[in-house]
């Protein structure tokens, strides 16, 4: 049986549609500002920084925990917000 692929990454643009270069991802726990873990793999054996912090790129390995629901505030590199999303 296939399935779809997830996204192998995610990559966040700014709003000229470049890349969010040296970006800032925070997660937190949906609704709060209670940090909430991530992980760079799906073995979840070790822990995203948290901000993480985006490649050149604007990219970033983003696994979350099942079952929970996040909020992804986004910063550029100067820690100016670019955007909040809630009940991910």
């Amino acid at each position: 049986m296939a399935t779809i692929s997830p996204t192998p990454k995610l990559q966040f643009l700014d709003a000229n549609g470049a890349p969010l270069s040296y970006g800032l991802l925070y997660t937190y726990s949906a609704g709060t500002t209670s940090p909430l873990a991530t992980y760079p793999t799906s073995a979840q054996t070790t822990l995203n920084t948290n901000p993480i912090v985006l490649d050149a790129r604007g990219e970033a390995n983003v696994w979350l925990l099942a079952g929970l629901a996040y909020k992804f505030v986004l910063q550029n590199s100067s820690s100016v917000l670019q955007y909040t999303v809630d009940n991910i």
